[in-house]
């Protein structure tokens, strides 16, 4: 399986090296209420015996600092978290994927 390999991340012995997880709270700067349809879908939710505890949430940060926050809650629970790349850096943050255009017709080479 592919890994991410970077400087710091093994000690001399080859032993991974426990990252610095600085935990902070979080300040709730806005709640807004849910609609009669979100609540008749967590209705629903629980009749499918999933949780509807869940909120949404927009969390403003350094991910250095953010994820160590979340991973009290989180840790087992999530597959994926989507990170936006840094706002108002200067930086171009795009790139260009190639596809092909009909995928389903494209002739084996070999």
């Amino acid at each position: 399986m592919p890994e991410l390999i970077w400087e710091g991340k093994y000690d001399k012995d080859g032993r991974k090296v426990a990252p610095l997880r600085i935990a902070l709270p979080f300040q709730t700067v806005e709640t807004i209420n849910e609609s009669t349809a979100d609540r008749e879908r967590n209705l629903l939710f629980a009749s499918m015996g999933r949780e509807t505890e869940w909120r949404n949430r927009l969390i403003w940060g350094d991910k250095k600092y953010v994820l160590p926050s979340l991973l009290p809650e989180f840790a087992g629970k999530v597959n994926l978290i989507y990170i936006d790349p840094p706002f108002a850096t200067g930086a171009d943050f795009s790139f260009t994927a190639r596809i092909p255009d009909n995928p389903e017709t494209e002739e084996d080479e070999s």
